[in-house]
């Protein structure tokens, strides 16, 4: 942080001193969310205490158990509560007493159930937590993920953080969101799970990222908003500072049923939902694997200076659908002028062949041709990108290691686009064996290590560009 700069009132969420967790089974066999939680914490890079809450055992993997909040010895800031329902108000009395800060209900059975019963207990413990001035995250969701703090609610996500942010009231989601993010190289700096926002809601977490120095792009998934107002205000300061894209659920008939008992939250037309994102300057997308390929797109993609596009591929037919993807999402593949197609003759053969856009080469086997391809496609007037499509199902299938043959193919391509005078992004033709599948997951891996935008095939890298470059049309018009 900037010597001076002012610290966020909800930064404390994230940096706690100490972790308790209650609702631990003292059953060796028995499986519970309070063990789950307490092997993660284990494994997540937490320093601070941890502090298994369970009326059950007394001791557990070497941790020291404790009856109740009360009866432990040191300060506990964050509670993570995995006890049924009908416990969380004695809970909450002994936080309060305890001076706890920050209460995680991984606990279901609130308001999301549609029951007035579970209306009426969210309703007492937010009432019991205002009063003991202490902030609550949920009920019925995962918590937070803060990799510089060593908070997580996944077994295998990464230690290292970075700089994508991402709110959602969905756990699963959220889950999901950073395991494939990770295999494509994005690392996050804060991932909450809120679910039923009894008390911190979505507004609240996208003004802590706006404000957030260690949080660069803004990715989420909203079913139901609180206060349409409030969430517009937050939307457009956040999108004024950084790329902002959303998943929205509930957006039909069956989505919305599924959204009010998921989290008790109402959904919203897809009219006013699009209206708002256009007032908002903000990005709207259609799936998980979306928001995936946009965080990919801003981390990694430098930007275009419009919307001309040349495709690199080897095979002809996938050049022409590529070609046609392109244009129908409003994407332009102008013809490489007459000199790039004389200079490219120089080194590809005529037969079976192409050198205008698409261009269908097999210079793209060799190192230098990849390389004297891609410097010359990127000179010819009018491109302002280029996507190369590889493909890895011929080299891979009779080796043993994928490894050293895609290691040896992603060195090339890195290089051509470092040495490119326009953005260039990497697609792969979807495998087709488990050989270009293992062989997918290197090639991801090396990507991110480049620092190369790389997309599982064309048509979603084409999706990110387009949806990319309108979202800088958009800023430049504002």
């Amino acid at each position: 942080m900037m010597p001076g700069a002012s610290v966020h009132p909800l930064d404390f969420l994230f940096h706690p001193r100490s972790v308790a967790i209650v609702g631990i089974s003292g059953k060796k066999r028995d499986w519970n969310a309070g063990k789950m939680f307490l092997n993660i914490y284990r494994h997540s890079g937490f320093t601070g205490p941890i502090y298994p809450v369970s009326r059950s055992a007394e001791e557990i993997k070497g941790l020291k158990c404790y009856p109740s909040l009360v009866d432990i010895p040191g300060p506990v800031d964050y509670v993570i509560s995995s006890i049924p329902a009908t416990g969380v108000l004695q809970l909450m009395d002994d936080a309060a007493a305890k001076g706890v800060r920050c209460i995680h209900f991984f606990t279901a059975g609130f308001r999301e159930t549609g029951e007035e019963d579970g209306e009426e207990l969210e309703r007492r413990v937010l009432e019991k937590a205002r009063s003991a001035g202490i902030r609550l995250i949920g009920p019925n969701c995962m918590g937070l993920y803060c990799p510089s703090s060593g908070l997580s609610f996944g077994y295998g996500f990464p230690h290292e953080p970075g700089p994508v942010a991402f709110i959602s009231q969905s756990g699963l989601n959220a889950e999901d969101l950073v395991n494939e993010g990770n295999l494509c190289g994005v690392r996050f700096s804060k991932v909450i799970s809120f679910g039923n926002a009894a008390d911190l809601n979505e507004s609240d977490f996208f003004e802590y990222c706006t404000a957030d120095p260690e949080t660069e792009i803004i990715t989420s998934y909203i079913e139901g908003v609180k206060d349409g107002g409030r969430f517009l205000r937050a939307l457009r300061a956040a999108s004024a500072a950084k790329p902002v894209i959303i998943l929205k659920g509930g957006l039909t008939s069956a989505g919305s049923r599924a959204a009010r008992s998921h989290t008790g939250s109402l959904a919203g037309s897809p009219q006013v939902w699009d209206a708002l994102c256009r007032q908002a300057g903000v990005i709207s997308v259609e799936s998980l694997e979306d928001l995936v390929d946009m965080a990919v797109t801003f981390r990694f993609l430098k930007k275009p200076a419009g919307r001309g596009l040349a495709v690199i591929v080897i095979g002809g037919g996938a050049s022409v659908l590529a070609a046609d993807t392109a244009e129908k999402i409003g994407l332009r593949l102008p013809a490489l002028s007459d000199g790039a197609q004389a200079e490219l003759r120089q080194f590809t053969p005529i037969a079976g062949t192409s050198v205008r856009n698409p261009l269908d080469t097999v210079a793209m086997e060799t190192p230098d041709g990849i390389v004297k391809t891609v410097e010359i496609v990127g000179k010819s007037p009018g491109i302002d990108a280029i996507l190369i499509l590889t493909r890895f199902d011929w080299g891979v299938s009779r080796v043993d290691d994928v490894e050293p043959i895609v290691q040896g193919t992603m060195a090339m391509l890195a290089k051509s686009v470092q040495q490119s005078p326009v953005p260039v992004a990497l697609a792969v033709r979807e495998p087709d064996n488990a050989k270009a599948m293992a062989a997918l997951e290197v090639f991801y891996r090396l990507a991110a290590k480049a620092e190369v935008a790389a997309y599982p095939n064309y048509k979603r890298a084409l999706n990110a560009i387009a949806k990319f470059i309108a979202w800088q049309e958009a800023r430049a018009d504002s």
